[in-house]
């Protein structure tokens, strides 16, 4: 009779001793090549960072405003390794959505989006808006926008159940929010890519909020890459 040999578990990593101090090292250096590659782009992060700290105690978003140079940084990353991993799996999805942030919007306040059960969606009312804009490239591929909502997981699990085919999502988000949306929508079963705002108008940014802006053409490769070129008489 054979004896029962109890298998060792497979372990995923090993913790070496010196793991921390190469941790360390990596980290820094990582830090300090980010700074100097995106300097223009991160040039006036520590002022905000500064400043941040006399807003008034009231303020609900102090957490989210008192973010560190180093985490916009980080952030930024995360976003393009998940950009990277989802890639090929995004491609082969039947059907695309795409998740609006509401700061896009060309009217603020005043837009005229309507309420559907997926979440609200743009009814074109200003050409020059992002929104409509990128939306008329939507449409080429019949591809659907929504406007994100605060449960984002909820949101995009009722619109996957909906769309009962292999889906896939397209998130403009800020710098700070992307990669969050993007572990949002894998938690929900859906692989995204995604498109950073050009830079921050809400709220939680500026005392009196403005429209912000993304790279369209951006969001057309993305499609293009998918779906190829889109016909032209859609």
């Amino acid at each position: 009779m054979k004896k029962d040999i109890k298998k060792k578990p497979t372990i995923t990593y090993s913790i070496e001793d010196d793991f921390y101090k190469k941790l360390e090292k990596f980290t820094q250096e990582t830090i300090d090549n980010g700074f100097k590659l995106f300097e223009n782009e991160f040039a006036n992060i520590d002022s905000f960072y500064k400043n941040c700290f006399k807003d008034k105690a009231d303020r609900s978003d102090h957490n989210f405003r008192q973010t560190a140079k180093p985490f916009y940084l980080i952030e930024a990353m995360y976003y393009q390794i998940f950009d990277n991993e989802n890639r090929e799996d995004f491609n082969k999805a039947e059907r695309t959505v795409i998740i609006l942030p509401d700061c896009l919007s060309y009217l603020g306040e005043k837009c005229k989006r309507e309420k559907t059960d997926l979440g609200k969606i743009c009814t074109r009312c200003v050409p020059k808006c992002q929104i409509n804009q990128i939306m008329e490239i939507a449409d080429k591929y019949k591809v659907d926008g929504y406007f994100s909502k605060r449960a984002l997981v909820e949101q995009l699990t009722k619109i996957k159940d909906e769309k009962k085919t292999t889906l896939s999502v397209i998130g403009i988000s800020c710098l700070l929010t992307l990669a969050s949306g993007m572990r949002q929508a894998k938690e929900a079963g859906l692989v995204s890519r995604g498109v950073f705002l050009n830079f921050t108008g809400c709220e939680h940014w500026a005392d009196k909020p403005f429209a912000t802006e993304t790279a369209i053409e951006r969001i057309k490769s993305i499609l293009e890459e998918k779906y190829g070129l889109p016909d032209s008489s859609a």
